[in-house]
């Protein structure tokens, strides 16, 4: 039908609900960004006095790490008012290291700066390498220097807490761990730099062939332990591992890593598997190099690993290398096996002790049995063998020691597969059996009595087994061979250590095999055995060798001897036997081969043997006075001993010396800058915050502005086709 144009009504679009929607949404879009102004203005105005009067309360943006398996190390924080600002800083590192032989010599540097604008008290925890031995601390905080030295650990912690009551700036560093340190620092000035100087020893390992330098940049979350939080934050106001969510680390922690490598020897490779490295030869003889990062910095979130080879040699190689300290000369000796492809075996006269007590049940008294009947079969026709099972007795295969021959070989086995785990564990009886047992007459007289314990060590008389092994005084090698998934590791180390042997974990039952098997071909191959060193006596009086029980030098494993003399030593003769003859060498020292770090280590050797002595009987107040004067005049910590620094009482200070401090103040050093480039994230409590707080609140108006008009743009272009149309 059609309708005409009279009966037509013109309909007002502005007021259909669509739009009566819209103009109500825009209205409360406006209310809401009126009040949002207000609400911004009034905490503006708050904001800023309080501000002012709690500088430590201000907004951080925290990137999130990607690294999640390590805590970024090392771990700062301050100590403040206001708990639920506590944080994690990053701290700037310098490794500069020497190494010479199979000691390193480091010197680390932590810098960090205090961004608040208050004095505050901080704490850091920071890795060192398994077996380092801090020597050296110096705290440089703004323009003061305080230097530390050792004390008795109890007298260290009073004069520290005396010196932070006081005001005074002052530091205790404190080992919590073999390769863990805690750093307390306390009264550092607002806005001021830290730099923490560390020097440390450490020995170089050497496993497969591969000579390895390991520096830890990082703290793994295996540290998280709650005895190490309560150790760690015990004077904090909020735990520093436990509640994470408040501690988050503003930004990652960088390093830089030098390294003069000397090996005394020609040097084949040198290569790391954890950074990219450049290296440079020092010298045409290739046995010593410059090493340093192919980066200038890198993030400290791993490992630092170097590895070198030497080039092979069918003949024993030593190196010397010296130093004098005051008045005394020290020296040290390093053996480095020949090739294993010349290697013969020896004879052995061999005993094996089996733990079958109770705490062997399950998965260990299986990887025992495995381990056992592994190390029966590599058995040669020059060998002599014997086992001994225990629990609360000992049972013996055979009265003394037979030949390996085949039928002998087939009776031990059916003695292995009858084994049970049960009973007590005492370890004196058969131990003492193994030790005294008569060897079999048809076994050579030169045969070498080797004892090899398989046990998880499971006991509480250890002291009274290293005295039975120390006061042996047979020709023989004590060998251990921990099982299980914690053996007793202390017990493993010494005791072998008191039987002039070696030790080895087996702990995954899928590698027993081959760790057995590399563990046997090992000892039945000496390089050299019973090593002697022979110095001439007219000219040298008084000297003192650690270790004190020289162990062999075995195929792959290289030996370290620490010396010290009233004179310089300037040759030595040593002796010892390999598979097929006696060995000789003069040894004349190289006066030119100086190292840093060689007092450090032989003190440190020798407050082991002195707690070692305890063993023989020794008084335990003598032995600790003898530590705490050896860990004093070497300046190395012990267990009785702690780093102490403090601020010493300043002079008048000229008004010269004052204008230097100004300028000083004024002008920053590069590694300050340097420093502060990595704190992107770091709260910067006094540099003008409030102007980026109100450049904020700009953009969101700009933006609240921006999307209003950006509607009003649509609103108009739809009206505007609507009254087209129409």
């Amino acid at each position: 039908m059609f309708t005409s144009k009279k009966n037509l009504r013109l309909i007002d679009y502005q007021d259909s609900y669509y739009y009566r929607q819209q103009r109500k949404k825009r209205r409360n879009q406006w209310l809401k960004l009126s009040l949002f102004l207000i609400f911004i203005a009034l905490m503006a105005l708050f904001i800023v006095p309080f501000a002012q009067s709690h500088p430590l309360l201000v907004n951080e943006q925290i990137p999130n790490s990607s690294h999640k398996d390590y805590i970024q190390g090392p771990q700062l924080i301050f100590e403040h008012p206001n708990p639920a600002m506590a944080a994690t800083f990053p701290v700037d590192i310098e490794a500069n290291v020497d190494i010479n032989g199979l000691v390193a010599y480091a010197e680390i540097k932590q810098t960090f700066i205090n961004p608040h604008a208050v004095e505050l008290n901080g704490k850091y925890q920071f890795p060192l390498p398994d077996n380092s031995a801090v020597k050296h601390l110096m705290i440089k905080i703004g323009d003061k220097e305080i230097e530390g030295e050792i004390m008795e650990r109890n007298e260290a912690k009073a004069i520290y807490q005396k010196a932070k009551s006081q005001g005074k700036k002052a530091s205790l560093l404190k080992q919590h761990r073999p390769n863990l340190f805690i750093n307390e620092i306390a009264n550092i000035p607002a806005n001021s730099t830290v730099i923490v100087t560390l020097k440390f020893i450490m020995p170089v390992s050497y496993i497969e062939g591969k000579f390895n330098f390991s520096l830890p940049l990082a703290i793994t979350k295996r540290y998280k332990t709650k005895s190490l939080n309560k150790v760690f934050n015990e004077h904090l106001a909020t735990p520093m591992l436990i509640k994470q969510p408040n501690l988050r680390s503003v930004a990652l922690s960088q390093a830089s890593i030098n390294i003069t490598l000397n090996a005394g020897i020609p040097i084949s490779d040198i290569f790391s598997d954890s950074h990219k490295i450049h290296s440079q030869a020092l010298n045409s003889t290739q046995s010593t190099y410059f090493i340093s990062l192919e980066s200038t910095k890198v993030n400290a979130t791993k490992r630092f690993n170097l590895s070198w080879q030497l080039f092979a040699s069918e003949q024993p190689q030593v190196s010397s290398f010296s130093q004098k300290v005051a008045d005394e000369y020290y020296t040290l000796l390093t053996f480095f096996p020949p090739k294993s492809e010349v290697a013969k075996a020896i004879a052995r006269d061999i005993i094996f002790i089996i733990d079958t007590s109770g705490s062997m049940q399950g998965q260990s008294i299986e990887q025992a049995k495995t381990s056992l009947h592994r190390a029966i079969l590599q058995l040669n026709d020059k060998d002599s063998f014997n086992i001994i099972a225990f629990d609360d007795e000992a049972e013996l295969l055979f009265p003394i020691t037979k030949m390996a021959t085949k039928q002998n070989v087939e009776n031990a086995k059916m003695f292995i597969e009858h084994l049970r785990a049960d009973g007590g564990t005492q370890m004196y009886r058969p131990l003492s059996n193994a030790l005294l047992m008569k060897k079999n007459k048809k076994q050579s007289t030169k045969a070498i009595r080797q004892i090899v314990f398989i046990t998880d060590g499971a006991i509480s008389n250890e002291f009274d087994l290293m005295q039975l092994i120390n006061n042996s005084m047979g020709n023989f090698r004590l060998y251990t061979v921990g099982i299980g998934s914690a053996p007793n590791g202390y017990f493993m180390k010494k005791a072998a250590q008191f039987g002039r042997g070696s030790y080895v974990y087996i702990q995954d039952q899928n590698q027993v095999q081959q760790r057995i098997t590399d563990f046997m071909t090992k000892i039945s191959r000496p390089a050299i055995s019973d090593i002697e060193l022979i110095f001439d006596n007219q000219v040298h009086q008084k000297i003192e060798v650690y270790p004190t029980r020289i162990t062999d030098l075995y195929f792959g494993d290289p030996l370290q001897i620490a010396i010290k003399s009233q004179l310089p030593i300037t040759s030595i003769q040593l002796t010892g036997v390999t598979a097929s003859t006696a060995w000789y060498k003069q040894l004349i020292i190289d006066d030119q081969q100086m190292s840093k770090g060689i007092s450090s280590l032989w003190a440190r050797r020798k407050i082991e043997s002195l707690l070692d002595s305890l063993v023989e009987g020794a008084n335990k107040q003598t032995v600790k006075s003898q530590v705490i004067a050896t860990s004093l005049n070497h300046q190395i910590i012990s267990p009785f001993t702690s780093f102490i620094a403090v601020e010493k009482q300043e002079k008048m200070t000229s008004l010269f010396a004052k204008n230097d401090l100004t300028q000083h103040q004024k002008s920053k050093s590069k590694t300050v800058q340097a420093h502060e480039s990595l704190l992107v994230a770091m709260p910067q409590t006094s540099l003008g915050w409030q102007l980026q707080l109100f450049v904020g609140i700009a953009l969101i108006i700009f933006a609240r502005i921006s999307d209003y008009f950006s509607f009003a743009s649509k609103y108009l272009k739809i009206a505007s086709r609507n009254e087209k149309h129409y």
